[in-house]
């Protein structure tokens, strides 16, 4: 989750399919901390998760802080 950005970027120029997540989404904790189980699952780095960690603990933060812009996505 370093340099989020740039790999959009690199996948947006690459024709790779992405995915984004926005912290005003309601179900996106919800859906990272599925990925989270998942990337355990499959071996992903301790690095990869412990930032995954941190991204989906920024994630929860925003919403506890800002329950006003989220929202189900619709």
């Amino acid at each position: 989750m370093k340099d989020q950005r740039r790999l959009l970027h690199k996948c947006m120029h690459a024709e790779i399919p992405v995915f984004v997540l926005c912290g005003s989404d309601a179900c996106a904790v919800d859906a990272l901390n599925e990925y989270y189980r998942i990337a355990t699952e499959k071996g992903c780095s301790r690095e990869f998760l412990d930032d995954l960690r941190l991204l989906i603990n920024d994630f929860a933060q925003f919403q506890q802080e800002e329950p006003e812009k989220v929202a189900v996505p619709d």
